[in-house]
């Protein structure tokens, strides 16, 4: 009955946002299943309201980082078909009387849309990313993802362009947009380099920033938690904001598979680094839930 007036948009955008989002909630808690989400967001397939498509986006996103490759495809399927839908509606090249939410929501799903396997929403962003190879302007407001997409496709050669970009820029804006950019790399040998000049080139203010995108990679995510540990000394000495950050981003997902090695090193860590208390503690429960949803819904 709610999915009837959803689709004939009987409910107000919040409304159509909250149905859809509780619902998730109640799959993360184990109360209901993943096709029980998926099914459901059948009924958003003519939404037009940025807060709803942009929270599906982000539980589709969620979905897919946590789920194991068996269970991931049906997550692609479903956020490939409604991004590219919606990507059609709203335009790929960004509109000279675009709202400030279409612009945001358009640079989010081109990258989560790429990501599951749309080829349109790749070839546009690596014809834009050629662009910037060239020295060529890109719209700002797709920036971030064409550099996204761009990484996530490239190679060594790749990463030397994005080093010597971030060294040359004047914006700062512009210069998080690599960082974020930088995270993204497939290739597990690039990503290594990026690891190394993350912690040695990478102002300290901004290290954090591809530390928690490599978080949502699928491709760095097996060698991270390793990577924290042997290399533990010089992230502590992050802006204890920053490390909160890092901690946040890492354990819950980094965390996945391991969880009794992890839970174990921050039982002895916590009595030395009592100030994470917090942090840890909301970080394992996250790790809790996620161990849950991927034996749950990956069986």
């Amino acid at each position: 009955a709610l999915g009837k007036q959803i689709a004939n948009r009987a409910l107000a955008p919040v409304d159509r946002w909250g149905v859809q989002d509780d619902l998730y909630a109640m799959v993360k808690r184990g109360n209901a299943r993943m096709g029980d989400y998926l099914n459901f967001l059948s009924y958003y397939s003519e939404e037009n309201a940025a807060l709803p498509l942009s929270s599906i986006a982000a539980n589709l996103h969620h979905a897919y980082i946590i789920l194991e490759e068996n269970s991931r495809d049906r997550v692609a399927s479903v956020g490939r078909t409604l991004f590219e839908s919606v990507l059609d509606q709203i335009g790929y090249e960004p509109g000279r009387e675009d709202r400030h939410t279409t612009s945001i929501l358009r640079d989010q799903i081109l990258w989560q849309a790429a990501l599951c396997g749309s080829s349109k929403a790749e070839a546009f962003c690596m014809t834009q990313f050629a662009r910037l190879l060239k020295n060529q302007s890109v719209h700002p407001d797709i920036q971030r993802s064409v550099m996204q997409v761009g990484a996530s496709c490239g190679n060594r050669e790749t990463l030397e362009w994005f080093v010597g970009k971030i060294k040359s820029s004047e914006s700062e804006h512009e210069r998080m947009n690599m960082l974020v950019a930088i995270g993204c790399f497939k290739d597990r040998k690039v990503l290594e380099h990026v690891k190394r000049y993350v912690l040695e080139e990478v102002p300290d203010r901004n290290k954090f920033m591809p530390i928690g995108v490599m978080s949502e990679n699928l491709a760095a995510i097996p060698s991270l938690w390793g990577w924290y540990q042997a290399n533990l000394a010089a992230i502590e000495r992050f802006h204890p904001v920053h490390y909160e950050r890092v901690l946040a981003a890492l354990v819950p997902i980094a965390g996945l598979g391991r969880e009794e090695e992890v839970r174990t090193f921050f039982r002895d860590y916590m009595k030395k680094q009592e100030k994470m208390k917090d942090v840890v503690k909301l970080s394992l429960e996250r790790l809790e839930i996620h161990s849950r949803m991927r034996k749950t819904l990956s069986s």
